[in-house]
């Protein structure tokens, strides 16, 4: 909407779903994690540590993982705040949740990854 930048949103913060943020990160200088959920907040802690500590920076300078306390979202109904925060949204959580999000985000008009 204006600019090039691209803003991931990150459902579901385990193993499967940091490695997928950690290459849509790698896949241009102007894509940027604006937000992350997960049900349990040790697990998105944990993820949003990782990616921060391999991140690179964007285009002009600033981090890749732009995520701060008010754009991390825990528990089994933050996921809408977080689709709707992002352009893309990654969905990495337990197969018998993904179908309300994956119903969610295109409702919201995302694209899903």
């Amino acid at each position: 909407a204006g600019n090039d930048r691209l803003r991931v949103g990150l459902v579901g913060c385990g193993g499967r779903g940091s490695g997928a943020a950690r290459e849509a990160l790698q896949a241009g200088q102007d894509v940027k994690l604006v937000a992350m959920c997960d049900a349990f907040r040790d697990r998105l802690d944990d993820s949003y540590k990782s990616l921060m500590e391999r991140a690179a920076k964007a285009a002009d300078g600033s981090p890749k993982v732009d995520v701060p306390e008010d754009r991390k979202f825990v528990g089994f109904d933050g996921y809408k705040q977080a689709i709707a925060l992002a352009d893309v949204v990654i969905l990495a959580t337990p197969p018998g949740f993904r179908p309300m999000h994956f119903e969610e985000a295109i409702r919201q008009g995302k694209h899903v990854f």
